[in-house]
């Protein structure tokens, strides 16, 4: 009876410190919970907060870029002729007449200086007689073309006949875009005048697309369509990385992957452009190759990103410098090279008479060679 009073007492008493440490535990839990749910919704405040500060950011940076945007619209008169059927039927002879009628183009451009400095794309305005541009707040004015590139697919235009003050972009230094980093594209999108897209950088250097001569593309996912050809791409800090200039398509809209000329080639074209009236392509004499496995092999080479010298012009600028054959250029001024169109581009945005510093592999050994850039020789013949 005892043994079986003391067994009572003792489940009994299991029971009570049974139940303390379940009220201790469940109490633990609701403690932890309500740290938990405190510490999300600090979390929750600082996600928001950071959320808004962005907006904020591309807010401001349609505010300070809004000004500065044109939409390009072209005339241009074209001869076509005609022809009636039923002329011939009823007469049984019928005459083909030539009637003219005009054409036009739209596409986007921005302001580069106060007095009235345009870039748009070349093809946006190619063979056009007359060529306007529009701010957004509806203003209009007819432009003169002061030259193109059609190797980089830049224009320059200029308005004229005004005594207004224009409010100019800055260009950043597209050298120092990094892949992830915020793009925004800005135009006038199948007409849609003042819109604004925003993605990221999501490669650059890229080149053999078969688009222009000289390539060396800032790739973005920002929504770029059919108008938004010269409009520029911005950062986040409202300055010029590129100007968009193509998409890879197959229905014509955006998938995701737009093209935009980096700025560094766009004002050494738009600089040449407003002191000859034409582009001084820079030139140092050598015949590239893209690397392939039996060139990496054969030279015994570590990695892909290269372009291979096959031949050196005699007299050029390379051929002075000290440059040879079976040489692989890696990287132009520090920065690295992966095939021969990056290459070019990379040189298209030095100027005439500048001097570059080219690292390169030579028997596997790395050596720096410094060139002296000079004019291509079909512009020195002209």
């Amino acid at each position: 009876m005892k043994k079986a009073k003391l067994f009572t007492l003792c489940m009994l008493l299991s029971i009570i410190i049974s139940c303390g440490i379940e009220k201790k535990e469940n109490n633990s839990e609701n403690n932890n919970q309500e740290k938990s749910q405190a510490v999300s919704q600090e979390e929750l405040k600082k996600y928001t907060k950071n959320a808004v500060e962005t907006q904020d950011a591309f807010v401001q940076v349609h505010k300070n870029t809004k000004d500065s945007i044109v939409n390009i619209r072209t005339k241009k008169t074209v001869v076509v002729s005609s022809y009636n059927p039923l002329e011939e039927l009823l007469f049984g002879n019928s005459r083909n007449r030539q009637q003219r009628r005009e054409s036009g183009s739209l596409g986007s451009g921005f302001v580069i200086s106060k007095d009235g400095y345009i870039i748009t794309n070349n093809h946006v305005i190619d063979g056009a007689d007359e060529i306007y541009v529009k701010f957004s707040d509806g203003r209009e004015y007819l432009t003169k073309l002061i030259g193109t590139s059609p190797e980089v697919d830049i224009a320059v235009l200029k308005i004229e006949g005004t005594n207004e003050t224009f409010k100019p972009l800055e260009f950043s230094d597209s050298d120092n875009i990094e892949i992830g980093q915020w793009s925004i594209a800005f135009g006038n999108p199948l007409g849609l005048n003042d819109s604004m897209t925003v993605g990221i950088v999501s490669a650059s250097g890229r080149s053999s697309l078969g688009i222009e001569e000289i390539e060396n593309f800032i790739q973005t996912d920002a929504a770029i369509n059919q108008g938004n050809s010269g409009g520029p791409l911005i950062d986040i800090t409202g300055r010029v990385i590129g100007v968009n200039t193509a998409i890879y398509s197959s229905n014509g809209g955006s998938v995701g992957l737009g093209f935009a000329i980096p700025s560094n080639l766009v004002v050494a074209v738009k600089d040449s452009l407003i002191a000859n009236g034409k582009f001084e392509k820079p030139y140092i004499g050598v015949y590239l190759e893209n690397l392939d496995s039996d060139k990496i092999k054969k030279l015994n080479l570590k990695s892909t990103n290269g372009v291979f010298i096959s031949r050196v012009v005699a007299n050029s600028p390379a051929s002075k410098a000290g440059l040879q054959a079976n040489d692989v250029v890696i990287a132009v001024n520090n920065k690295n090279v992966s095939s021969a169109g990056a290459f070019i581009g990379e040189l298209a945005a030095k100027k005439v008479g500048q001097q570059v510093t080219l690292k390169i592999i030579r028997n596997t050994r790395n050596i720096d060679i410094n060139v002296t850039l000079d004019k291509t020789p079909n512009i020195q013949q002209r």
